[in-house]
C-alpha cells in the first residue's frame, strides 16, 4: 500500500529510484549477507515512545546491551574467513 502511495507521484518514484540503487548492489551480491535483527524494549507510554524515538535512544543508550547484541549475534557477521 505504502509503495503505491510513493510511487504515484514524482517525488515518490526518485525516492524508490534512490532506495533501489542503494540496496540493489547488496542484494545483488552473493558475498554479502543482508541481516536484520528486531529488538523489543519494554518502555513507557509517552509521545517519544508513540514515534519511535524512545526505542532509538534506547538501544543507543545501552552500553550493556550493544555490548551483549554484539558478542551473541552480531559479531558472527564481521569474521573473515
Amino acid at each position: 500500500m505504502m509503495l503505491l502511495f510513493f510511487s504515484s507521484s514524482i517525488l515518490g518514484m526518485a525516492y524508490i529510484e534512490m532506495l533501489n540503487s542503494m540496496i540493489a548492489p547488496v542484494v545483488n551480491n552473493p558475498d554479502i549477507t543482508l541481516v536484520r535483527y528486531d529488538v523489543n524494549h519494554t518502555l513507557g507510554t509517552s509521545a517519544n515512545t508513540l514515534i519511535g524515538r524512545a526505542a532509538h535512544i534506547a538501544f543507543l543508550d545501552s552500553e550493556l546491551f550493544i555490548e551483549k547484541f554484539m558478542m551473541v549475534s552480531a559479531l558472527n557477521y564481521f569474521k573473515t574467513t
